[in-house]
């Protein structure tokens, strides 16, 4: 304020000296801030007028009006009109304040002068009070007991609207709304009455009456004051409508995202899972009412509570290493006994991501279900496929010896009595043979087609080409015999059985050769990364299959059409199916009669198991 309105106080201590002034001064006179502090006033003075004379010498607490002439610098003069006041900072120490008004033509020095006005009307703190008023952004209102408006600076209409010309000589009730008006006049005559206050002077939130009709949200400080006997009363204030505006929205963000807030909790609310946020401390921020249902704790002593209780002590570990994975590779996948309150074990199955949460820190968060359901049928079909298992075994085991016996006395048959039988009954014998030679092969194939899940080795990293190499020279008189023509681009590193997926290229090349049709068998071998997975095509140029039979040829015993006439269990196209599902992946064959088939059958990145 005393910057913008180039008005100089200066502030002297009991004895005469500058304790402190503006720059003001200093730009007036040509002397530096540093300078002039700690020097005596007197000796910047050309000389000391009597009024100046008296108050230092603590004659008289304030002087009037008194013209004031400074020594520059540079030895020249300029002329100040002044005023000075001793107040008491302490009880035991006053200070001197004086309010120094540049005149543009100095007077003659140490002259005083009386109360009369400059060009620009008033005495020296009189202007100094407009000069700072006038340079202010917020709005002063000067206003007398009768409400009637005294003084308004330049502010007063940027912020109502009303020129301050127009309001001076006016009642304050102009500018504050009407439904407000009674309420103002009541409080303002209490006050009168008994020095009562209603209302907090040091600052208030009001609003104000905007000339154009609508309210301005004001933030106001107010004071009285007595001058020449009567009351006065000064009030500050600012347009706060932008802090208002910013307060609102805050407002209206928080309402909507408690809100949200709300219309999240009762989503998780209603999930049948538990639902959890648990940072890297271990310690939960967040879950929903199903844990509370599960563990029988409330709120308030799940929020004291370490993750790690949950659980039993044998499961802790088991849990502290999955959190750790959870936030190193970003998500995890744990199975785990929930402890109860009550001490009971729930067996869950918990999923986790990780990500940050609306402070940027790590979190992890995931779903819990219980698994219980699940553990019991799974410990129905392992017992079932055991008891498939032994039956397939039991089935296998036993059926072999009675075709053995069909087969050989068939043979002794043949043997013996060939010569009667006649060609008929040869070719009948040699039929029967044959039968019981292919149901022979029918029931192991289902023997170990019934094993693929139960006696299958561990998923590791399988290098496909080593695996192709080994078919290659199982088939390889079959290949030379066939003059096959196999074409094997790069294959790559899966998970898998390197046992089972033997089976599956050694039965799909074998068909590929055996279907080629008249012509030489011409099979390409290619992959193609797909994602996580990887995607195996086998293509030949054979007698093709109808589209009709493409799905059927995948089950146990189903041939297709075309492939009638040759030979086979009709089981090895269902066991690379089962194979390669139990990798994770899928089977399935595009073709058409006469041009050929692709089967394709996809198996997880080495790096994915």
């Amino acid at each position: 304020m005393l910057t913008g309105a180039d008005v100089a106080i200066v502030e002297l201590s009991p004895g005469g000296e500058i304790v402190a002034t503006t720059q003001a001064l200093a730009e007036r006179t040509g002397h530096p801030l540093a300078d002039l502090q700690g020097r005596s006033f007197e000796s910047v003075l050309e000389s000391v007028p009597e009024p100046v004379d008296d108050i230092l010498a603590d004659d008289v607490s304030s002087t009037g009006p008194v013209t004031l002439t400074v020594e520059t610098a540079t030895g020249d003069s300029v002329a100040f009109d002044a005023q000075f006041e001793r107040n008491q900072r302490t009880e035991t120490e006053d200070v001197i304040v004086g309010t120094l008004h540049h005149r543009s033509q100095p007077s003659s020095a140490g002259g005083s002068s009386e109360r009369e006005p400059n060009r620009n009307g008033g005495t020296a703190p009189a202007r100094a009070f407009v000069a700072l008023a006038d340079a202010l952004s917020d709005g002063i209102i000067v206003l007398d007991t009768a409400s009637e408006i005294q003084y308004a600076n330049p502010a007063v209409e940027r912020i109502l609207g009303y020129p301050p010309r127009e309001l001076v000589g006016g009642s304050k009730l102009d500018v504050i709304p009407e439904r407000l008006r009674e309420t103002h006049l009541n409080a303002l005559n209490r006050y009168l009455e008994t020095g009562e206050r209603n209302i907090d002077w040091e600052y208030v939130e009001l609003p104000g009456q905007h000339e154009d009709g609508h309210e301005v949200p004001l933030g106001i400080s107010l004071n009285d004051f007595f001058f020449d006997g009567d009351r006065y009363f000064v009030g500050l204030f600012r347009d706060i409508s932008p802090r208002k505006e910013v307060e609102q929205a805050l407002r209206e963000r928080e309402r909507q995202l408690d809100q949200y807030k709300e219309y999240t909790d009762d989503i998780l609310n209603a999930i049948d899972d538990v639902f959890y946020v648990v940072d890297q401390k271990g310690t939960l921020q967040r879950w929903n009412r199903r844990l509370r249902q599960v563990v029988g704790y409330t709120d308030e002593e799940i929020e004291s509570m370490h993750a790690l209780e949950f659980f039993g002590a044998d499961d802790r570990e088991q849990i502290a290493g999955a959190i750790e994975e959870g936030f190193d590779a970003g998500h995890v996948r744990v199975e785990a006994e929930v402890l109860t309150k009550d001490g009971d074990r729930i067996p869950y199955e918990f999923v986790a991501a990780a990500l940050e949460d609306p402070d940027g820190d790590p979190v992890l968060t995931g779903i819990g279900r219980d698994i219980t359901t699940q553990r019991k049928q799974r410990r129905k079909l392992e017992e079932s496929n055991e008891r498939l298992e032994q039956f397939a075994y039991a089935a296998s085991h036993d059926l072999q010896e009675p075709l053995r016996m069909v087969t050989s006395y068939l043979q002794l048959v043949d043997q013996r009595y060939g010569d009667e039988l006649g060609d008929d009954g040869e070719e009948f014998v040699e039929f029967a043979v044959d039968g019981a030679e292919r149901m022979r092969g029918m029931i192991d194939g289902l023997l170990e087609y019934s094993r693929v899940d139960t006696r299958g080795d561990p998923l590791e990293s399988v290098a496909l080409e080593d695996v192709l190499e080994d078919v290659r020279a199982d088939l390889q008189l079959k290949i030379e015999e066939s003059g096959a023509e196999i074409d094997v681009g790069e294959l790559p590193r899966v998970a898998g059985d390197r046992s089972q997926l033997r089976q599956v290229f050694q039965n799909l090349l074998s068909n590929a050769i055996g279907y080629s049709g008249d012509e030489p068998p011409t099979v390409e071998i290619a992959a193609e990364r797909t994602g996580r997975m990887w995607r195996i095509d086998v293509a030949d140029a054979g007698v093709g299959i109808d589209p009709d039979d493409e799905e059927r040829i995948f089950r146990v015993f189903q041939r297709s059409s075309a492939h009638q006439g040759h030979g086979g269990t009709g089981i090895g196209l269902a066991l690379c199916q089962r194979i390669v599902e139990r990798h994770g992946g899928q089977i399935w064959v595009d073709s058409e009669p006469g041009e050929g088939s692709t089967f394709s059958f996809t198996l997880p990145d080495e790096n994915a198991r």
